[in-house]
């Protein structure tokens, strides 16, 4: 199987009423400029979400103004294929819209009875998503005869499947499959879990399909989820996040990347863009703002993945072909310490479903803390991590119990908050010995505010601190230790008919537990994570900071206040090599759009590494390989990095 190292993706919808498709594009011209950059790997439609293909099809409708005869698709693989590029297959399976235009049957029916979609994602009728196929109609032996017809005519290395969303569809084949397979029409939840299913059952197939041709190919699908992804096609996971895309947002890939490496060895592909969003044909992010996406993955064992939008007439642009050409030349330079390189981590964060704010929260307290730590779910080993993380929502299956079980047993800590490690009825704590303390009922009095105790109130402020977040009441059972208390405020958020009780001050502490520790378990009764993405108080990570100086007292990882947490620090090795990673951009909210424009700099950081006994003779900065003075001081590495601008690497070698 090939592994790609330097990828990019050419999105490539093109509409109906474009004229002259493909008529500038020069096949050569645009594999030599791929060459130039480096890439082995690029991604190119074959057919789009308009449901136009671009190659020599006898089966699929062809884009009208293509000339005759002309194999957009074809010419490219050819030319890329002759300087060793190889070529993934891009083609939209869940939307087709000339496809639908064509054969309404086969189009998705909403629940409401809808077979146009402008409610779908809230972006009204001006959207791809206008029509959705279904894919439990004919339409499902149409799109394989096209895989079908790609796979015997061309030698591409994979498969790029898009829009796996499975939406519900109440269409007559759907119907009549839900009835066959007992599920009741009327439940809302059950359409909808069938409609996710379609999807993943045709997955399946076309997978199946692929590799029964050629073994070696990868795929992946869009919409499925890492998890479905890692069991269709488990050596190949590919992440799409262009973090100015409000639906992904800066915070989606240091979650993903965490994640996605536990799921399985790679590669791993960071597909990022040049542009603010897809079908934005006029931006062009600056090279900061793309250095960061790329060197972000990187430093988290993940391949850059860059997208560009072509021209319907294959025309291309100088400006883009520039950046691209800047941005890949920047993080080739340190491709000897980027390749094949593993993270090492401490700290295992048990996931909860999707991008919520308690994933948001713990992300960002973690990385500011220069912690290093995966995302982890039951599909992962946690017998590697040192502390457990449970965030404000990981109820206690019985599956997360026995491995809870298994890390108390190897003399390892938990931190915990909110309804972590509750019943799944919620009704009290799994491990009750283990946390130390005993669930009374919800709590439900606004605002809440609390303060700390004894060695844990360490660099609080002393006054009553606001949490804004749900809690519970708890009990302490014997042994366990008080770690903060909630203070009861003068008076309640009310609103009684005359007054309005909004300026609600503290006033006295209570004896009711906010935090808590028990030997190897710290608990926060509230939501602390999702309290800090709603307000990022530094006193709410320094709850947890306090916790991990318990529970973690020689993390991998230590840094100085010369960088500060907006920085972002990861621990990787090589065979004979450790390596540490510093990165320095600053998204900044301007008006409604979130953007990094430069890099930013920071001087004579001091970095101190664990060095889990490996005996370094070399520590240099990269790709320089520019000596830097060391010493080692109790199993840890100390040496400083004199200049960061956006991203440095040193290296140390045993």
């Amino acid at each position: 199987m090939h592994k790609p190292k330097y990828a990019m993706f050419f999105d490539f919808h093109t509409q109906k009423m474009c004229k002259g498709v493909g008529s500038e594009f020069d096949p050569d011209k645009f594999a030599g400029w791929l060459a130039d950059c480096g890439v082995d790997t690029v991604g190119l439609h074959a057919k789009c979400n308009q449901g136009f293909c671009y190659y020599d099809t006898k089966i699929g409708t062809r884009h009208p103004t293509m000339a005759a005869g002309q194999d957009m698709f074809g010419d490219a693989v050819a030319a890329c294929n002759a300087r060793g590029i190889q070529v993934v297959a891009y083609l939209n399976c869940g939307l087709s819209h000339e496809t639908a235009v064509m054969h309404s049957e086969w189009c998705n029916i909403s629940p409401e009875g809808r077979i146009l979609h402008p409610d779908i994602y809230d972006i009204g009728e001006v959207t791809p998503y206008m029509r959705v196929m279904c894919m439990n109609t004919p339409y499902r032996e149409y799109f394989f005869s096209l895989v079908r017809e790609i796979l015997e005519k061309y030698p591409v290395a994979g498969f790029l499947f898009d829009s796996f969303n499975g939406f519900p569809c109440v269409c007559p084949n759907c119907i009549e499959r839900m009835h066959n397979e007992g599920i009741d029409i009327h439940d809302k939840d059950a359409v909808a879990k069938f409609g996710r299913t379609s999807v993943l059952r045709m997955g399946e197939d076309l997978s199946q399909l692929v590799h029964s041709v050629r073994p070696d190919a990868y795929t992946y699908f869009l919409g499925l989820g890492a998890v479905s992804n890692a069991k269709l096609a488990p050596s190949y996971l590919e992440c799409e996040c262009l973090p100015t895309n409000p639906a992904w947002g800066y915070d989606m890939l240091p979650i993903s990347a965490r994640y996605y490496r536990t799921l399985s060895k790679g590669p791993h592909l960071n597909m990022t863009g040049r542009f603010y969003n897809w079908g934005d044909f006029g931006s062009l992010r600056t090279l900061d703002a793309i250095l960061y996406d790329l060197y972000f993955g990187l430093a988290n064992g993940m391949r850059p993945d860059l997208s560009d939008h072509m021209h319907p007439t294959g025309r291309l642009y100088e400006g883009v072909c520039k950046r691209c050409k800047e941005a890949f030349d920047d993080v080739r330079q340190y491709e000897e310490w980027h390749n094949n390189a593993e993270n090492l981590v401490d700290i295992g964060v048990v996931r909860v479903d999707g991008y919520k704010s308690s994933m948001v929260g713990v992300t960002r307290m973690l990385s500011e803390l220069m912690m290093q730590f995966d995302f982890i779910d039951l599909n992962a080993d946690w017998s590697k991590y040192k502390v457990l993380i449970l965030p404000d929502e990981v109820k206690a299956t019985p599956e997360i119990v026995e491995r809870l079980k298994k890390h108390y047993a190897a003399g390892r800590g938990v931190i915990a908050t909110g309804l972590s490690g509750l019943l799944s009825t919620g009704a009290d704590f799994a491990l009750p010995d283990e946390f130390g303390v005993k669930y009374v009922s919800e709590y439900k009095a606004t605002p809440v505010y609390f303060s700390m105790a004894d060695e844990w109130a360490e660099n609080i402020p002393e006054l009553p601190l606001a949490v804004n977040a749900q809690g519970y009441n708890i009990e302490l059972l014997p042994g366990t230790q008080c770690a903060g208390h909630l203070v009861a405020p003068v008076l309640e958020h009310a609103w009684d008919g005359v007054y309005s009780s909004f300026y609600t001050p503290p006033d006295k502490e209570t004896a009711t537990p906010f935090a808590t520790w028990n030997g190897r378990t710290a608990y926060c009764s509230f939501k602390l994570f999702a309290s800090y993405y709603e307000a990022a108080s530094r006193e709410l990570r320094q709850i947890i900071a306090n916790f991990l100086a318990r529970l973690l007292p020689k993390p991998l990882l230590r840094v100085n206040e010369m960088l500060p947490t907006t920085g972002r620090c990861f621990v990787t090795k090589q065979p004979g090599r450790l390596m540490v990673h510093v990165l320095h951009y600053v998204p900044e909210l301007r008006g409604k759009m979130l953007i990094v424009e430069n890099a930013f700099q920071a001087t004579n950081v001091e970095i101190r590494l664990r060095l889990d006994g490996i005996k370094p003779t070399k520590c240099y900065i990269c790709p320089d390989r520019k000596a830097v003075p060391f010493k080692v001081e109790d199993d840890y590495l100390v040496a400083t990095i004199p200049y960061v601008k956006g991203y440095a690497l040193l290296a140390v070698e045993e």
